[in-house]
């Protein structure tokens, strides 16, 4: 039971179709919580992981039950759930995006993503309920849901938030919180990945996937009075080992897969390590002294593949819609580790594969979540 003032916060960071992962851990977590109700008082999510999180904030009142559906939902997933794969849409897009580099000089502008997100945002418009969401407020099984964004004019992460009474707005360099009231909206502008899908317009702004700009990713927990926060990472974390001879240069696609690496994973592991630090510098000063610091102990907890799951993509990635390997082949990731496709490949295979290893990681640290989960 959790003392007066205590909340515990769980963190889902982004990782496109990797978002799996975080569907197994969430299923092992509902198994060990034993009960109904949310162990979780705050949620916070950016990218695929603002959709996950407002999928467990609406089960406040029967995790279990929650997080089944977020499983089901998940293992229904095909590519064509996402994004338009049909050939001529991303031959249209991929063509207009080419037209631009030739003809941007006359005018010419592509304003779409290469990816069509059409499928994806009627799938948010259908499963985010802000009635769920509310009830679970009211009831105080919900402290706070919080989903970031980044804004493309105001050139921040904006931490979108609903919640109890008392949370205030907040500012800091390159990050603000705000409060509102939730819709797919939100959801879908925290997940529109840069270049792939069409930025998102909330209100008078433009916003974009939620990684991009969230150079603390614990930050909207602690704000909204986090004194706990479990994470959930969707990169294994041992760094990949230089090769014994130089490779090629990279092409086009394996850059940007790349890029999409260092945003959804560099920034929540950097920001797990700051914590850590805090934690123990806090914990060395005598209690004069920390009565005297805003600084606070806030216990951190996390979870990540415990293997690369890279060579799991690679596995799976000939079920892919043909269409969309025509495309990788053409930017050059086709033949490649895996990075890529373990990004964008929303196929039932890959993603059971995914839960799998989510739940077993999970599981296999039983002890010591449940540890954590009871404080």
């Amino acid at each position: 039971m959790r003392e007066a003032g205590e909340r515990t916060a769980l963190v889902l960071q982004g990782g496109g179709a990797r978002g799996g992962y975080q569907v197994g851990v969430i299923k092992a977590l509902a198994e060990i919580a034993g009960r109904r109700r949310l162990p979780f008082q705050i949620i916070c999510g950016a990218s695929v992981g603002s959709i996950n999180a407002a999928a467990v904030a609406m089960a406040a009142h029967d995790f279990p039950a929650g997080a089944r559906h977020i499983e089901d939902l998940w293992l229904s997933l095909r590519c064509n759930t996402i994004y338009d794969t049909r050939a001529l849409t991303l031959l249209g897009s991929s063509l207009r995006w080419a037209g631009t580099l030739v003809l941007g000089h006359f005018g010419l502008r592509s304003r779409g993503g290469l990816l069509n997100a059409a499928p994806l945002a009627a799938l948010l418009q259908r499963e985010f309920s802000a009635a769920l969401l509310q009830r679970a407020i009211r009831s105080g099984a919900l402290d706070a849901l919080c989903i970031t964004a980044s804004g493309f004019a105001e050139g921040n992460a904006m931490t979108f938030f609903d919640g109890a009474e008392g949370i205030a707005d907040w500012a800091r360099a390159r990050r603000r919180g705000v409060r509102v009231a939730m819709t797919a909206d939100h959801l879908l502008a925290s997940a529109a990945l840069p270049f792939a899908f069409a930025p998102v317009r909330i209100g008078t702004g433009y916003y974009l996937d939620g990684s991009m700009r969230l150079t603390s990713p614990l930050s909207p927990a602690i704000h909204t009075g986090a004194t706990r926060i479990l994470v959930i990472s969707t990169r294994d974390g041992v760094p990949g080992r230089l090769p014994a001879t130089a490779p090629e240069p990279p092409s086009i696609g394996e850059m940007a897969a790349y890029a999409l690496d260092i945003m959804f994973n560099d920034n929540l592991e950097a920001d797990t390590e700051r914590m850590l630090r805090i934690n123990n510098t806090v914990s060395l000063l005598p209690p004069e002294a920390r009565e005297k610091t805003p600084l606070k102990v806030i216990e951190t907890l996390m979870l990540n593949p415990s293997q690369d799951i890279r060579p799991i993509a690679k596995r799976h990635r000939s079920s892919l819609p043909r269409a969309m390997r025509i495309l990788m082949r053409s930017l050059g990731v086709m033949g490649g580790d895996g990075r890529m496709e373990s990004y964008l490949m929303f196929e039932p295979e890959y993603v059971s594969d995914l839960i799998a290893l989510g739940y077993g990681d999970t599981m296999a640290r039983r002890d010591e979540v449940a540890g954590f989960l009871a404080g």
